[in-house]
């Protein structure tokens, strides 16, 4: 996520504890931005939740860049899966409007009876040549 401060932002910053469990935030790609008469800086927050314990800190520290590179994975993750979440929706939508398109059938707007006969005609034709092609039985 992007965020702009008119503070500098340090590497990271450990939150609050939640029982055994603390989120730390990654700051990366910071940039200093001019805009009228203020300095504001913009950078990457990579947001990490993981076990509490005293060095932690230290343990950070000592791995940085480790630890934000599993930052911006789980980061990276998380929006693929909500991504993936929207395509499978808009597919299981187009899915119910597209299937008869595929097959070849065209439904009019106008249903007569010399146009529904033509209609079932292409039908059964194009389901005979789905039938072949994947080799259903009658």
């Amino acid at each position: 996520m992007k965020a702009r401060s008119t503070i500098a932002p340090e590497s990271f910053k450990i939150g609050d504890k939640k029982g055994n469990l603390i989120e730390v935030a990654f700051f990366d790609d910071v940039k200093e931005i001019q805009e009228e008469d203020e300095t504001l800086y913009e950078y990457s927050v990579y947001k990490i939740t993981t076990i509490y314990r005293n060095d932690l800190e230290q343990a950070i520290n000592d791995n940085l860049n480790d630890w934000l590179v599993l930052a911006k994975t789980r980061d990276y993750e998380a929006m693929a899966n909500k991504v993936r979440e929207v395509r499978d929706k808009l597919l299981a939508e187009s899915d119910q409007h597209l299937l008869l398109d595929r097959i070849g059938l065209n439904i009019p707007s106008e249903i007569t009876a010399g146009n529904l006969l033509s209609t079932i005609k292409t039908f059964f034709t194009n389901f005979n040549v789905l039938r072949l092609l994947f080799n259903i039985s009658k």
